[in-house]
């Protein structure tokens, strides 16, 4: 019974994935607001969370404007493909990087000090913000 449920479990997992992707493809968030969630740390405080722009950098990934979608959210593109790496790694059967000791804080490090840059408006650092 385990067994079925786990593969429900990735089924649907998958399913969900796939309806996802497709929405990202073909609704941009900028124009279809309505779809697509506002960020609440923005809505409530008015600071740019480490999140803010995923979605338009996901739209604008799935049309292959990586230029555009690094604009919108700078962490998003090496945090997925980390992740991509990760999976393959473990897929493979090999530790991945992530699995080693100090790695969990260097990533905490990495992303408060993202989100306190990308609240900075001054200089270069006015291009970290969505």
């Amino acid at each position: 019974m385990a067994v079925f449920k786990n593969g429900y479990i990735i089924f649907l997992l998958g399913v969900l994935s796939v309806m996802a992707i497709l929405l990202y493809f073909w609704f941009s968030p900028e124009e279809h607001t309505a779809l697509f969630p506002k960020c609440p740390v923005y809505s409530g405080l008015g600071i740019y969370c480490t999140g803010c722009g995923s979605q338009r950098a996901l739209h604008d990934m799935f049309h292959l404007r990586i230029g555009q979608a690094i604009s919108h959210n700078a962490l998003l593109l090496p945090s997925l493909l980390l992740i991509g790496y990760h999976f393959m790694m473990r897929f493979l059967g090999k530790t991945s990087i992530l699995q080693k000791r100090n790695v969990p804080l260097l990533i905490l490090v990495v992303v408060v000090l993202f989100t306190v840059l990308r609240n900075i408006d001054v200089g270069f650092l006015r291009y970290l913000a969505p």
